[in-house]
């Protein structure tokens, strides 16, 4: 049985309630995975700073029981679905500094080369134009791994991707959300409901190879 890795970033609740549902996907479809969060990076930026004198303190990965994600844990696995919170529709700084703090010789050796990915994402405001710039600037880390991706497509989340009547951050690109200026909306059930069919079609995609 092939296990997935679901590797995030979340400095709020957004990204780890995602994964939490691509997981539940996944296990509807008979499927294992496991949660893994990218490192945190030391220094405080100037938005964080401002938080925190306003009230709102960012999350550390010691909020979350998820075990810290490492470079055997991308060579011990060989299905990822990554998790990446949109900063100006690209990787947040975290994400960026553990591919090139870690994974220079895993490239250069091939490592990855044949591994299978998808994505999912939450971006600020409801505009796709943040979250699917964001997958397509991740694609181009997994393409120099020779990382297969697999996109979320149309079929099995046609309704939910085309209802014009609820805000939905998902794209045939990959599940996201609408995470609100503040981060502070939480992912709606339809959004929800476009991550499990994610998990669920990444395994049946991946189950019989």
């Amino acid at each position: 049985m092939p296990k997935v890795a679901i590797l995030i970033y979340s400095a709020d609740d957004t990204i780890a309630n995602l994964a939490e549902n691509e997981k539940k996907g996944i296990e509807i479809a008979g499927g294992e995975a496991e949660i893994f969060q990218v490192p945190d990076v030391t220094f405080t930026s100037e938005t964080e700073q401002q938080e925190e004198e306003g009230g709102k303190v960012g999350k550390t990965n010691a909020d979350y029981p998820y075990k810290i994600l490492t470079r055997d844990t991308l060579v011990e696995h060989d299905y990822y679905l990554f998790g990446i919170p949109a900063k100006f529709g690209n990787f947040p700084v975290e994400w960026k500094a553990f591919w090139d703090s870690n994974t220079g010789g895993l490239w250069a050796k091939g490592s990855l080369h044949g591994k299978i990915a998808g994505l999912f994402v939450s971006g600020g405001i409801s505009g796709k134009g943040d979250t699917e710039m964001c997958i397509m600037n991740a694609m181009s880390t997994l393409v120099h791994h020779g990382i297969i991706y697999v996109p979320l497509g149309y079929k099995n989340a046609y309704k939910e991707l085309t209802d014009t009547d609820d805000i939905n951050g998902s794209c045939a690109w990959g599940a996201g959300c609408v995470s609100g200026a503040n981060d502070d909306r939480a992912p709606s059930v339809s959004e929800l409901k476009v991550h499990q069919l994610q998990g669920k079609a990444f395994y049946d995609r991946i189950k019989d190879l």
